[in-house]
């Protein structure tokens, strides 16, 4: 599984939130979607009460894992539990629809030590 954040500062917030510091030696690396790819996405209400915990909970992991296994579509767009008017996105590499999904090359990205 690929696990994206649907903007760099929310992938960076999504990183520092289960870091215990500031990691060092990123990169950060753009996903195309083109409009021909299917995308499923959940709203706060399709998830369970304790899917915002600090920890993931198994039934937040079983959605993951059985949208993963039904193959219904190659990305899967869910509401950040860090910043929830923002979004994740997943992006399942197995899927026959991946093939048009294109990566931009690593670019260096370093956190602000400000951010501490």
């Amino acid at each position: 599984m690929i696990y994206c954040g649907q903007t760099a500062s929310l992938a960076a917030l999504e990183v520092l939130a289960n870091s215990a510091g500031l990691p060092s030696n990123m990169v950060i690396i753009q996903a195309h979607i083109p409009d021909l790819v299917r995308i499923k996405k959940l709203e706060k209400s399709d998830l369970p009460g304790d899917w915002g915990g600090a920890v993931p909970s198994n039934s937040t992991k079983d959605i993951g894992t059985n949208w993963a296994a039904s193959m219904e579509t190659a990305v899967l767009s869910v509401p950040s539990a860090i910043v929830g008017r923002e979004r994740n996105i997943l992006i399942n590499p197995r899927h026959p629809d991946f093939r048009s999904v294109t990566f931009s090359a690593p670019e260096p990205f370093h956190f602000d030590p400000r951010l501490k």
